[in-house]
């Protein structure tokens, strides 16, 4: 206030104050300062406009700052736009961003409140308002549904970046799961179309590939597999219609299969050639067989090929036309063959010929008389096509040339066994229309690896047509391939699909038949050409990329084994498995081959394994570098000795066993017929493994377990070839390939079970190369063998009743049985007769085939054979004892004492040979492991008997030797006897002639007796078949019916024994002796030989041939069984005793 009279007082204006008292007058009031207001009368200070809003008019209160404004400081005259992107705070005092999830938003009617109707929102855009004060709204405004907007943002709300992103509280973007992208709305996801994807690095769906495709909501396209193909909308694979093919993945089209092949269903990823004995149909979707008359021996034809003359097929789907049988002839396409007019052959051709007949059918006829071989007119070979004119038996075509070399053919007409005629066809061509298209490629630059072995691949398809001149070219585009990739990478530069493409061009050669002539010159020809490529593909083999994988096609199989190859090396601990399916073993297909664990605890691995490798550095398993080639077939390594085993389609194992069978009785036919040797046909029954190892460790040895493809059952059952007896026996030989001769030879220590070869054979070698197992025939019997079995067991049989019989007419006699001959007598008959028993018996318990109560090669056989054996070294040592006795007894006569002579002999003959067996069984028996199989070798045991096995060494050192031994004893002491014999004086009233005949027999029965005829069994492994055979008889003749000598001898001449029984039944008196050492003679000897002078043959004793001419009455000793006197009872006489008689053998 101010004093406006003395008596009042005046208030301030507004916009003025007056903080003083006591003041007059108006010009007392102050005016506010800037920034500060007084909106009322009598104001004593000025009020200061705050933060947020200004003083406009001193006199009015504080204005609040208007929209878009702030102030932010106190005592403002004004307030400041916030720019564009900006808005003020609730107290206007300055100028702030939006939040997240917002966006700034102005109203205003104004041109320079140019806020946008419809800002961009695909991209963040900064707000642009060119006088937000102009504005009557500035806001933050939450951003739309599907945008957003990161706080102190200047930008309008915006999508997120990527369509694979979307936002839900308009702060932050999400991603979509894969398959996936946003909606419309931007707050959620939705499938992406069908024909798209996206995956987990797209930022959107894209479409897919052409060829490819996809559902909705894929994260990936799916390439559209091999036989189908991508529809127009990418959404599905069609399947290539039938005709049709599609070999390659990711295709928009499907191929049109080429003339003869075709697809019978669709989807079909390659076309199929049509099989040999059908042709393809007009829409390539099916093949025909060939109607009667026609047939195809080549695969992939859209015409069947006619029949030529004189040939036919009365059947639909013939690979070949058969011959017309004999005296039948056919024209051209004939279903049928017409019968030859009967008659010589001019009745037969005036006949035809009067028919109108053309002369190729009437040459036919005349041929089926013998005449010779008729005209054959344009037969097809991979090598071209030939004719030969009418051929004189014997006789031979001109040489034809080759269609694609400059070799020939040449055609022969011969006559077989059964004299029917027939043309053997010799080719020594090379080339056919396919090699010099494959040679081309050798140095083709301009054609990859890839295509290079495609296209011969395609070319060897049709195996029919192969000829060994395209292995050579295939040999040599192989080689290009390797040396153009040596180097190029360590460990090889070819790929998978390259050397896949290679094993699939060699399988089709494996399949094919080379027709090489069938002489040692071509087949050597042959072998090395054929064994380049083996190399080559060995060579590729190692230059393929990948390791330590098998690469397989239907007939050849590849792997190169890297030694420390941590989980991907197949190698464990030296030893490597390959399996195969029995389905893919009988179809001869390596596609289903896969490399084994090698565990003994897996019975299907072991069962499918067909061949198991260990390598080993002297007895220590050894993982080495190597390449393995497993191939079904021995095409590529050809041998004139042998047969290839063909099994056809369906065929089952017995009916291949019996063709193979079949197949051996002909060729055991034929070389009897030729020169009467055996039968050399060899039959490779395993697939061949070639083995490549590289840097072999020192005293390398290679071990393989081999499994048989066909099973041929008990090799040791032997099979009748002919009504007269004949028979062969199948064996097993781990054969190795020599290129240089063309030759299968022996080259491994072979071991298998006989009785069941189809377990496996274990070839055991120390050399790396092509192996094999070759099944080899051979003749055992040729009828006469049978007949010597018969003999056997007739006269062992009689034998044994012979050995019998003397037991019985010695044993219960004391008085014949005291003497020491006897004893001696009756131990040797004893052993005899045990040993010929377990020989006689052994059929009842043990079968050849092993279907016996007693298994061979069993624990039970082993004890058979080696009681067998023990009881045999038994009969001949008292074949010695014998010997011995005899030369004391009729040679030495004086001086020599032997005490307890039969506890010595006993021990002697019974001990000596008692480890002999026990030596043989376990020195000889080996046990062999190779990986998971264990194989005994059994070198003691046969494969057919429980006995000692044939020409072994066990046989030899432990059988044979003491035969020998025994022999050259007995024939020492034998000769000394014969002398005595010879040289014993005959009686007066007996002929020299007879003298003679007494002599020879006693010779005969001493020999027998002593085991001489033991002798010719040395002799009966002589080749010469005649002696041979010979030598048989005697030894049977001598050996089994060493029981009836015994008997004859000890019993039926033995005068003495006779004499015994005869007065014990009663039908003579007993004869009494003047002295009583003669008593002693007649009632104790055990004459061993003949028979001994009793006191009634005294007045004849000078008759006895026996006699030992050097020795006295008194001198003789052999025959006394009693001691020299009745004092002697303590066992410490002499032996031989003395006796006051003479005696004889």
């Amino acid at each position: 206030q101010y004093e406006l009279t003395s008596t009042s007082c005046e208030k301030c204006p507004v916009g003025k104050y007056n903080d003083q008292t006591g003041q007059s007058g108006e010009s007392s009031c102050e005016v506010c300062a800037e920034g500060y207001v007084a909106a009322s009368e009598g104001s004593e200070t000025c009020t200061q406009c705050q933060q947020g809003t200004y003083a406009a008019d001193k006199t009015q209160a504080c204005k609040v700052c208007e929209v878009g404004k702030v102030q932010a400081y106190s005592g403002a005259v004004s307030c400041d736009v916030c720019p564009a992107g900006e808005v003020p705070n609730k107290g206007k005092t300055e100028c702030v961003k939006c939040n997240a999830g917002q966006e700034y938003y102005a109203e205003g009617a104004d041109a320079d409140c140019n806020y946008p109707a419809n800002p961009e929102r695909a991209s963040a855009t900064a707000v642009a308002v060119i006088d937000p004060s102009t504005c009557t709204k500035v806001e933050c405004k939450a951003c739309p549904v599907g945008t957003r907007n990161p706080a102190e943002s200047s930008n309008y709300c915006y999508s997120c970046t990527h369509m694979k992103e979307y936002t839900t509280d308009n702060r932050e973007c999400l991603t979509c799961d894969v398959g996936k992208r946003r909606d419309s709305t931007g707050n959620t996801c939705e499938d992406c179309p069908a024909g798209e994807k996206r995956g987990i690095s797209d930022n959107d769906c894209i479409s897919c590939d052409s060829g490819w495709m996809s559902a909705a909501g894929a994260s990936v396209c799916t390439e559209c597999p091999v036989g189908t193909k991508s529809n127009t909308a990418l959404t599905d694979c069609d399947l290539c219609v039938r005709g049709k093919y599609q070999d390659k993945a990711g295709q928009n089209t499907c191929e049109v299969c080429e003339d003869g092949y075709v697809t019978t269903e669709d989807g079909s990823p390659q076309c199929v050639a049509c099989p040999q004995g059908t042709k393809s149909n007009a829409g390539l979707t099916d093949c025909d067989p060939c109607a009667t008359g026609t047939y195809q021996d080549e695969i992939g034809k859209t015409e069947c090929k006619q029949c030529r003359e004189n040939m036919f097929t009365d059947k639909v789907g013939q690979v070949v036309c058969l011959n017309c049988p004999d005296k039948t002839y056919a024209g051209k396409d004939a279903a049928k063959c017409e019968p030859c007019p009967p008659g010589s052959p001019a009745a037969v051709r005036a006949r035809m010929e009067n028919d109108g007949i053309e002369e190729i059918l009437i040459e036919k006829c005349i041929s089926d008389l013998g005449e010779g071989c008729a005209s054959e007119t344009e037969f097809q070979t991979q090598y071209g096509t030939f004719s030969h004119d009418w051929l004189e038996l014997g006789g031979s075509s001109e040489p034809q040339k080759c269609e694609f070399d400059e070799f020939t053919a040449v055609f022969t007409c011969k006559m077989d066994s059964a004299k029917k005629t027939y043309v053997e066809k010799t080719y020594y061509c090379q080339k056919t229309a396919n090699t010099i298209a494959i040679e081309s490629l050798v140095d083709d630059q301009n054609v990859s690896n890839e295509d290079k072995t495609a296209q011969m691949e395609k070319m060897t398809n049709n195996t029919v047509m192969n000829g060994i001149g395209d292995v050579k070219a295939v040999s040599d585009v192989l080689e290009s391939i390797v040396k153009s990739d040596e180097g190029e990478k360590e460990g090889g530069n070819i790929s998978e699909a390259v050397t896949q493409s290679v094993l699939n061009t060699v399988s089709n050669l494996v399949k094919s038949d080379f027709k090489t002539a069938d002489d040692d010159t071509e087949t050597q020809s042959a072998s090395s050409i054929t064994d380049g490529l083996v190399t080559q593909i060995v060579n590729v083999a190692k230059q393929t990329v990948v390791k330590n994988k098998i690469i397989k096609s239907p007939r050849i199989a590849v792997i190169d084994l890297k030694k420390g190859g941590g989980e991907s090396n197949p190698s464990n601990n030296g030893v490597v498995t390959f399996t195969l399916p029995k389905a893919n073993r009988d179809g001869k297909d390596l596609q289903g081959c896969e490399l084994g664990s090698g565990s003994s605890d897996n019975k299907e691995e072991k069962e499918n394994t067909i061949l198991l490798i260990e390598t080993k550095s002297g007895e220590t398993n050894e993982d080495v570098d190597m390449a393995v080639v497993l191939i079904t077939d021995s095409t590529l390594m050809p041998d004139t000795t042998i047969s290839l085993v063909t099994k056809e389609e369906g065929e089952e194992d017995e009916e291949t066993v019996t063709k193979i069978l079949d197949d051996l009785k002909s060729e055991l036919e034929d070389a009897a017929n030729k020169d009467g040797g055996d039968a050399k046909k060899s039959f490779v029954n395993s697939f061949i493994t070639e083995v490549k190892v590289e840097n072999a460790p020192d005293n390398f040895k290679l071990n393989l377990f081999m499994k048989p493809t066909i099973d041929i059952g008990n090799t040791n059952s032997s099979l009748n070839t002919e009504p007269d007896g004949k028979r062969m026996q199948v064996s097993y030989i781990c054969a190795k390939y020599d290129p240089v001769k063309a030759k299968w030879e022996e080259g491994c220590e072979t071991i298998y079970n006989s009785a069941k070869p189809s377990d496996g054979v274990l070839c055991l070698c120390s050399h790396n190369t092509s192996f094999a197992v070759l099944m080899s025939a051979y003749e055992i019997d040729r009828g006469f063998a049978e007949v010597q079995s018969y003999l056997t067991y007739v006269l062992l049989g009689i034998s044994t009743v012979g050995l019998i019989l003397t037991l019985v007419f010695l044993l219960p006699a004391k008085a014949l049985r005291s003497t020491r001959s006897a004893k001696i007598n009756i131990c040797f008959t004893g052993a005899l007769l045990l040993a010929s028993l377990m020989f006689l018996i052994q059929d009842a318990f043990i079968s050849a085939d092993d279907t016996g109560l007693i298994k061979l090669k069993s624990t039970g056989c082993a004890v058979y054979a080696m009681i067998q054996h023990y009881l045999w070294l038994v009969v001949f040592a008292w074949m010695v004892v014998e010997g011995f006795l005899m030369y004391l007894s009729l040679v030495q006569v004086f001086g020599s004492h032997i005490s307890k002579y039969m506890l010595k002999f006993n021990l002697a003959a019974w001990g000596i040979p008692l480890p002999i067996p026990f030596i043989g069984y376990f020195v000889f028996t080996k046990q062999h492991t190779v990986g998971s199989f264990t194989f005994t070798e059994h070198g003691y045991l046969a494969d057919t008997m429980c006995f000692i096995r044939p020409e072994s060494i066990s046989f030899y050192a432990l059988f044979l030797a003491p035969i020998v031994l025994v022999i050259l004893v007995n024939l020492v002491f034998f000769a000394l006897v014969a002398k005595v014999i010879k040289n014993s004086k005959s009686s007066g009233n007996i002929s020299d002639q007879e003298q003679i005949l007494r002599q020879l027999k006693a010779a005969v029965g001493v020999m027998v007796l002593l085991g001489t005829g033991w002798f010719f069994g040395i002799f009966m492994s002589i080749p010469a078949p005649q002696f041979q055979v010979g030598m048989q008889y005697l030894f049977i003749l001598l050996n089994s019916s060493q029981g009836i000598f015994v008997f004859l001898f000890y019993i039926v001449l033995n005068d003495q024994v006779k004499s015994h029984w005869l007065v014990k039944v009663g039908l003579q008196e007993e004869k009494r002796t003047t002295t009583s050492s003669s008593a002693a003679a007649a009632g104790k000897s055990a004459a061993t030989k003949a028979t001994t002078v009793s006191a009634s043959a005294a007045p004849n004793q000078t008759d006895n041939i026996y006699e030992n001419a050097a020795a006295s009455n008194e001198d003789h000793t052999y025959a006394s069984a009693e001691y020299a006197t009745a004092s002697d009872k303590t066992g410490k006489h002499e032996f031989p005793a003395k006796s006051d008689n003479n005696a004889n053998i």
